[in-house]
This record gives structure tokens, sequence and C-alpha cells, in this order.
């Protein structure tokens, strides 16, 4: 009451009371004009002067087809758990200060940061290190990642550092085994025997060193798993961003998406997608990530027939396939191939597509839905020519047990995973020809050889990309292989998500995972300086 008696007796307010009513309107609106003319200045100004960066908080829902059974990096049981192992434990690379390559790559001494810490607080240490490559090796333990370090030994330098002896020369070591070496608490499973590591309490609840920690997880009426939840880890060496994940478990990839549509999860990805677009209804950013895969029929020539030995056949069967209508398949996130890395374009110039009339040939292929489609249009291009075709479609478990383990095919629809370092040694060398290795052609050829020993031993990467082309271009020259494609990881995420790193290579879908402390979905303004 007082302050608006004051107000009435200054000269500005007596002024406006003498104006005519007309006047007293306009300079009202006068001044409302002004007032939010001066706003959007201000915020104009606020806007031009600030950018927006990423802001610690939040929470983001991630979802994952399959169920969680024992999250452990060196036993998972399945691809979830593989997916959680990803962001609960750390690599020997996250938690290394340094890694050094001695006596021609065969030696790696590793130093680790000091005062990492488990999810409990103990230090992770050198002995950590030591145990989970002894469980590795332990056949007991039947842990997929026995064939990678199988014949390394591991030797305690002092409580931060460790030194790994390999039997041969391997450049790829660091950048390949030790970025996916992730470490497992020895303080909790030395007394454990390894058979009974499963039956621990760590199954659902791991303590791992990375940067989420397992909260608490949620059970259906069945049993199984909704959901789990995970907090950043404030120890982190790079704290993350997100303060909180949740994952939740989806019976298909029908369903996964259609929790999206939802809006019950914030974020996906698919493996082997066909097209996405018609399938996600509300917002979203694609993430096309590359994969080092390819996909290609390989030939089998000890059963595939007299004609099949033929170089020339063998071109135009190549030569005669539709490559970009299969990269349809995926909706274009595919790129196709014409040998076993891009870096070998169409080698074949001239071929005969009169070769293929009358010819019998019989397309094993796995009972997967974009290989059958696949398969679908090999079968078409090729009879268009005048072949006979016949595609047998398998389960994986039928494929390993009556097909592979004999070679037992005369054409098979396959892939291979080459990994981020390209190394094709596994698939074409001719010490990998029979199962359960994977040269699935039973290619032989001796100069291949030499050049595939020579790249995993070269550490130079314009030499060994020199060595890589032209161990591409010899094999494909050979045509031992039908090369298709190379398809692409898909993530579909809300466009709230940053931080994704659009150059990450995806060798295995928990790969999408590399990164993710630098996720977020808060952000702030910040001034610019001067």
């Amino acid at each position: 009451m007082i302050g608006s008696e004051i107000l009435k007796r200054t000269k500005i307010f007596k002024l406006i009371q003498a104006l005519e009513k007309r006047e007293q309107l306009i300079l009202a609106g006068a001044t409302l004009v002004f007032s939010a003319s001066l706003l959007v200045l201000g915020i104009l100004y606020f806007q031009t002067k600030t950018y927006l960066v990423a802001a610690e908080g939040g929470r983001f829902r991630e979802g994952i087809v399959g169920q969680p059974a024992f999250i452990d990096p060196v036993l998972p049981s399945t691809e979830a758990d593989r997916d959680l192992a990803h962001i609960i434990f750390s690599s020997v690379a996250d938690v290394s200060e340094s890694i050094e390559a001695k006596e021609n790559n065969t030696i790696w001494e590793v130093r680790l940061k000091d005062n990492i810490r488990w999810h409990d607080g103990e230090r992770l240490t050198a002995d950590d290190i030591i145990f989970t490559l002894l469980v590795i090796q332990d056949p007991a333990a039947g842990s997929p990642l026995l064939p990678s370090f199988e014949g390394v030994a591991a030797e305690r330098v002092s409580e931060l550092e460790v030194r790994f002896v390999l039997q041969g020369s391997y450049a790829f070591f660091g950048e390949d085994h030790l970025k996916n070496l992730r470490v497992i608490p020895k303080h909790i499973f030395a007394d454990i025997p390894v058979l009974n590591f499963k039956l621990s309490t760590q199954g659902l609840h791991p303590i791992g060193s990375g940067p989420y920690g397992v909260v608490s997880y949620e059970k259906d009426a069945d049993g199984l798993i909704k959901s789990i939840e995970l907090k950043a880890n404030r120890n982190y060496p790079q704290k993350p961003k997100i303060s909180t994940l949740q994952i939740k478990f989806y019976r298909n990839e029908a369903d996964l998406i259609r929790a999206y549509n939802l809006g019950q999860i914030d974020g996906f990805g698919l493996t082997t997608a066909e097209p996405v677009a018609d399938k996600v209804k509300i917002r979203h950013r694609t993430y096309a990530l590359r994969a080092p895969r390819y996909y290609a029929i390989f030939i089998n020539e000890s059963i595939a027939g007299e004609a099949l030995k033929k170089l020339r056949v063998r071109e135009a069967l190549s030569a005669t396939i539709d490559r970009e209508r299969l990269a349809q398949i995926f909706g274009g996130y595919a790129t196709p191939l014409y040998g076993p890395t891009i870096l070998t374009p169409n080698l074949i110039e001239e071929f005969d597509p009169a070769l293929l009339q009358g010819l019998e040939l019989a397309l094993i292929v796995p009972d997967e839905e974009f290989l059958t489609k696949t398969a679908g249009i090999v079968k078409e291009n090729w009879e268009a020519h005048g072949a006979k075709v016949s595609v047998e479609v398998y389960s994986i478990k039928d494929l390993a047990e009556q097909i592979l383990v004999d070679n037992n095919y005369p054409l098979l629809l396959f892939g291979n995973i080459t990994k981020e370092n390209q190394d094709l040694f596994a698939f074409w060398h001719s010490s990998r020809r029979f199962y359960p290795d994977q040269n699935l052609s039973l290619y032989e050829a001796d100069d291949v050889d030499e050049l595939l020993e020579d790249y995993r031993k070269t550490a130079d990467p314009d030499e060994r990309n020199e060595i890589l082309k032209e161990v591409s271009d010899k094999i494909t020259a050979d045509v031992p292989a039908i090369f298709l494609y190379a398809p692409d990881y898909v993530y579909v995420a809300s466009p709230q998500l940053g931080g994704v790193n659009e150059a990450n290579i995806i060798s295995t879908r928990d790969d999408r995972f590399n990164g993710i402390e630098n996720w977020y979905v808060k952000t702030r303004r910040v001034f610019t300086r001067p």
C-alpha cells in the first residue's frame, strides 16, 4: 500500500494520468513491444554468445533382444551378457596408462593407471589381469576367449605392471586382444572353483570396474529378467555423463521396435537390420556404424562339381549377381563387395553368362531372414541365365552339426567377422581349412599364406594396408567365394541422445557401447571465451 501511494506521487505517474485513454493504450502497447523486443534481443545475445555442451545427469533406456544369465566378460552365456559386460567391466586397454610392444611384437608390457577401483572399492591390480587370463585358459571354464589367448603367458612385474609373452609375433595383440580382454575381480572369484562361477551371486549383480555398475534388476512372474538398473561409476577414469542406464529385455526384434514406438525405450541396435524407416514411427536418429564383416557364397570345389572348378564359370556366377539390389535388403545400409575387403574393386571385366546355361547348383543357407532373402535374389539372378538353383535352408544348430562339421556343402552362404584389424588369416590361410576353423572354401595358395603371415607381423599401418590390398586382390582373382556385401550395424536412438561416436567400428554388437561414457541426454549453455 505504501509503495503504491509513493508511485502515485511520482511525476511519471501523474503524466500518464494526464494522458487521454487512447494515449494511455498506445503507451502501454509501445511499452509491451519494447519489453518483448528487449527480451528477444537478450535471448538472441545469449544464444549468440553461448553454445551447448554436454551436461551430466539424466536417464537413458536401452532395449536388448535376449536374456541375461551370467553377466561376465570371460564366461558369458548369452549375447545380452556380453552387452552388459561391456559397460560393467573395463578392458585392459581401458585401465592402462601405457601398452608397449617389444621384441618384434612377441612381448607386450602393460602399466596400469594408478588407483583404478572395482565397484566395491577394492583396487584393481596386475593380479586381477593375470587371474583373468588364467580363468580364460582353464579348459574347465569353456571360455569363448580361449582360442584368442591360447599360448599367451602373463607375468607380474609389479602391482601395476604386467608382461604378456606371446609364442609368435602378433601386431594386433594390443589393439585387438588387450582392447577386448575385460578384467574380472580376483578377490571375488579366487576361492570359487571355475565350474561354480555361474552359481555365484555375481550372475546378475556383478562387481566390475567399468563405467556403470548394477544397482538392481526386475523379474516378471515367469522369472524372466525385465530390466536391469545401472548407475554411473563416479570413480571411472572418465566419469560417465549419463547418470542412470536402464537396460530392458525383449523376446524378439519386433517387440524391441514396438517398445521404441511406444516410448518405452530410448535406443536399440540391429545387427542385421532390414529397412527401419517404415518400422520406427516416432522421432529418432539412425546411426549407420561400419561393421568389419562380409557375407559371401563360399565354393567348396571338392564336392561342387567339375564345372565350378573352372575359373571362368565362377567368374560368370559372380558377375551375374545384382549386388546393388542385395544392398537394398538392408535399406541401403550395406556396402556391395567384390572381395573380402572394400580395397578390391570388381576385377571381372569380361565374362560369359552362357556358361550358366543348364548348370545345376545347390546353395546351403542359414535360417536367417536376410540370408534367405539374399539366396532368393541370387537364385533369381542365376536362373535368369539358365542355371537351375536349389536353396536348402538349415537352422544354425543343424548347419553346425550336419553341414559344417564335415564340409558337406557345394555352395554355402555365410559370413565372416574380420574385426577392426581386418586380419583375414583365420578365414583364408590354408592351415584353417577344416572344422572348427573358418576357411570355408578350403582355399589353398602359398603366396597368400605368406602374405597373411606377414600381415600379422607388420606394425606399420601403411605397409600393412599394402599387404592387405594384395591379399584381398589375390583371393578375389581366384574366386574361391562370391563376395556379396558388408552390412552396417544400425543403431536407432531418440534425438536427445548425443555423444555417439559415428566412427565407431562394430565387430560384435556390444561394441556399440564403445565410448558410452561420452553419451549424454542433458545439455547446458556456456559463454564463449572472448
